[in-house]
């Protein structure tokens, strides 16, 4: 059982340390087995591109570099969402292995169709036609977010490994697997307590993510507050553009 505490208001801190398990979970290739793809119809459904990152302007190019540049082997998404940002990640550097992490439960056919007629969200949909966006919401009723995930990423299966885990319970899954990403990339819930685990088991990955932009109901950019007061506590420096963002250690 992976070792946690939780102070009153239920957000889980980094346990002192995380045992590996037994042989029988070590690795990735164990992660693929207690992983499995779903049972889907893969001959019959084309794959399509949608990612949430305003149709290519959301300043991956940062995170692009450091996969080139730092040589990234072993890379750890957390939020796949329909597995457009994997799938750049994926063509940006042949070697690279991909966990992607997701719950990918509910359903997210009403929020893509959604994006149609939303004023700001329909910059994610503007390279597809509405008949595609239609086909898409049809694809996600019927079959649910995790299969129409994987069928996007059908072409990579040899080196993408699927985790139906919420952050940052899949950190600990992983550290236990004694799977050592290289880089960890955080689109998920804005919480601080995401990066402090994600230092605390990996202190050598490389940390960065998404949302840098993204304002709550009041306005304020909660992702830019998180990180940078992690930042300053740990001393490490901040790059962004547009929605990206990646921590430099100094």
């Amino acid at each position: 059982m992976v070792r946690a505490e939780r102070d009153a208001t239920g957000v889980v801190y980094p346990a002192e340390d995380v045992p590996p398990g037994s042989e029988a979970i070590l690795g990735l290739g164990k992660l693929r087995r207690d992983q499995p793809w779903p049972d889907f119809p893969w001959d019959e459904h084309a794959p399509f591109l949608l990612a949430l990152d305003c149709n290519g302007d959301g300043g991956r190019e940062i995170i692009q570099r450091q996969l080139i540049e730092k040589d990234i082997r072993l890379m750890v998404e957390i939020g796949c969402f329909l597995g457009g940002s994997a799938l750049h990640w994926l063509n940006t550097k042949p070697d690279l292995e991909l966990i992607g992490v997701d719950p990918w439960n509910g359903n997210w056919a009403e929020y893509v169709e959604s994006m149609l007629t939303h004023p700001t969200m329909s910059r994610h949909v503007e390279h597809l036609s509405d008949g595609e966006v239609e086909r898409i919401v049809g694809l996600l009723l019927e079959y649910g977010n995790y299969p129409v995930a994987l069928n996007n990423l059908r072409a990579y299966k040899d080196r993408f490994y699927p985790l139906r885990l919420s952050s940052p319970e899949a950190l600990y899954y992983l550290r236990r697997r004694d799977i050592i990403p290289d880089l960890i990339y955080i689109d998920a819930f804005k919480h601080q307590v995401d990066l402090q685990i994600a230092h605390h088991l990996f202190p050598d990955a490389i940390l960065c993510g998404d949302d840098w932009l993204w304002p709550d109901e009041t306005g304020k950019f909660v992702m830019q507050d998180v990180v940078k007061n992690f930042a300053h506590e740990q001393g490490f420096e901040v790059e962004a553009k547009r929605q990206s963002w990646v921590l430099h250690r100094r």
